[in-house]
């Protein structure tokens, strides 16, 4: 009974915490207290596009969506491809995501991944603050 608690609280708070944010608007909590979209912004929106059978949008919205998928397999069996061959597949996936993401806020006509620190909870936050000493 314990190990099962030990799984369920956990799981229950993570979609109680889902669930708050989807139904309250925020979206992506990274986003929301920054401004800034995360490297996996888009994933999500990717994987219901797929689901519609809509693999253009699903690109469009994340093009490493599929990569995931492919290192969960590719990390279960990793005792069998070996350490040395799991640290490069490990770095070649975190390299593209870092490669993607860079390019991707970078590119002003991206409507997916943004940097707007001004839309930002904790930006808004800071200068109520600040105004607050200086009015």
């Amino acid at each position: 009974m314990e190990k099962g608690r030990k799984i369920i609280v956990p799981a229950a708070a993570a979609l109680f915490l889902l669930a708050a944010l989807h139904f309250t608007g925020i979206g992506c909590p990274i986003k929301f207290l920054t401004g800034i979209s995360c490297g996996g912004c888009g994933m999500t929106r990717a994987y219901i596009s797929l689901a519609s059978f809509d693999l253009e949008k699903a690109f469009y919205y994340h093009p490493l969506f599929l990569l995931p998928p492919v290192y969960c397999v590719f990390y279960a069996l990793r005792k069998k491809t070996g350490e040395r061959l799991f640290k490069i597949v490990t770095a070649v996936f975190v390299g593209a995501f870092l490669v993607l993401y860079a390019a991707r806020l970078a590119d002003p006509r991206d409507t997916v991944v943004v940097f707007d620190v001004k839309s930002g909870f904790l930006f808004k936050i800071l200068t109520n603050v600040r105004g607050l000493f200086n009015g």
